[in-house]
């Protein structure tokens, strides 16, 4: 077939001006449709907003349809990236009613108490609502109904329940010992939290509430991370005497030592946990030799562990290496 029978009968050099001037005009129509939006007013440009909000700011439906406006929460909006747990917590506070509150994993999360990886990654909010209130539903969401009304605060514009509440409603997640690790931080945190813990681990009906009065014998004040507390509990069940917890020393000349992690101030024996950000942190790392330094000098003994100390055969060579100093 003729070159022309393709092209309906028209010269090319026709076809290419008609072609051009149509492809031109396209362009023009794709820019308009797709140029930048219009700035937001610069109230709701600082955090997230609801439909209403938007309205009040005479914004139009359409407008919230654009390519910048993210919707994280069915009915609110945000031009923000949410990149922490914090951000996320403070964008669903716009949907939030009355009585709701961020609870268990999330409460803890943002109390910055410690808890295992799995729930450190937890993906969900976790929101609370006292019954009859029916609980809060959301994709991202993790709703409670909760039977026993928590005590709650403000933490920076957030309602969080009380942080001895986050460690009881956690009781079923958790294990005994990761509860002792949870309230040992608390202690740390609070000083004035044993009553409150108490409190809460003898609440009638509370889920997890025998489980909770476990761990509450063996919570002390005085460790300030979870693996100091690994260490002591390892030691106190073998039958090793209670240590004093981060005490200071004093030296021979009346020069201050340090705060080691456990001590027995007769025996002059210390045992310090070693965290991985002991060994990356290149000011921790030089600041635990030199106290290392200054305790040796003095006569005492330091012993030094890591997590690896903690698990197999080498717990027990531990307890033994502690048990013969004290015992020598």
């Amino acid at each position: 077939m003729p070159l022309l029978g393709f092209l309906g009968g028209r010269n090319p050099e026709q076809l290419g001006s008609c072609g051009e001037r149509a492809t031109l005009a396209d362009r023009a129509l794709h820019h308009a449709r797709v140029r930048d939006p219009a700035p937001l007013p610069d109230d709701l440009t600082r955090g997230a907003f609801d439909r209403a909000a938007a309205e009040r700011a005479g914004l139009r439906a359409g407008r919230l349809r654009r390519r910048d406006v993210r919707r994280p929460f069915h009915g609110v909006q945000t031009v923000q990236h949410l990149g922490t747990l914090r951000d996320r917590c403070a964008a669903y506070a716009v949907r939030m009613k009355p009585g709701q509150s961020f609870s268990h994993t999330t409460a803890a999360l943002l109390l910055g108490l410690p808890l295992p990886a799995a729930l450190e990654e937890d993906p969900d909010l976790h929101v609370s609502t006292v019954h009859p209130a029916p609980p809060p539903t959301a994709r991202g969401v993790a709703g409670h109904r909760l039977r026993i009304e928590p005590e709650v605060g403000d933490l920076d514009g957030l309602s969080v329940v009380a942080p001895w509440e986050a460690w009881a409603q956690l009781a079923p997640l958790l294990t005994v010992d990761e509860l002792i690790e949870l309230g040992d931080a608390l202690l740390w945190r609070w000083k004035d939290a044993l009553p409150h813990l108490t409190a809460a681990a003898s609440t009638p009906g509370r889920i997890g509430g025998a489980k909770l009065r476990t761990a509450l014998k063996e919570i002390r004040p005085g460790c300030a991370s979870p693996g100091e507390t690994r260490v002591r509990l390892l030691l106190t069940r073998a039958g090793v005497r209670m240590p004093e917890l981060n005490a200071s020393v004093t030296g021979g000349l009346g020069q201050e030592l340090g705060r080691p992690d456990l001590l027995w101030r007769a025996e002059r024996v210390t045992v310090e946990y070693e965290g991985d950000q002991h060994r990356t942190d290149k000011r921790q790392f030089r600041i635990d030799v030199e106290r290392y330094e200054r305790f040796r000098d003095d006569g005492w003994t330091v012993v030094r562990v890591t997590a690896d100390d903690l698990v197999g055969p080498r717990r027990q060579a531990l307890v033994h290496r502690v048990k013969a100093l004290l015992a020598a």
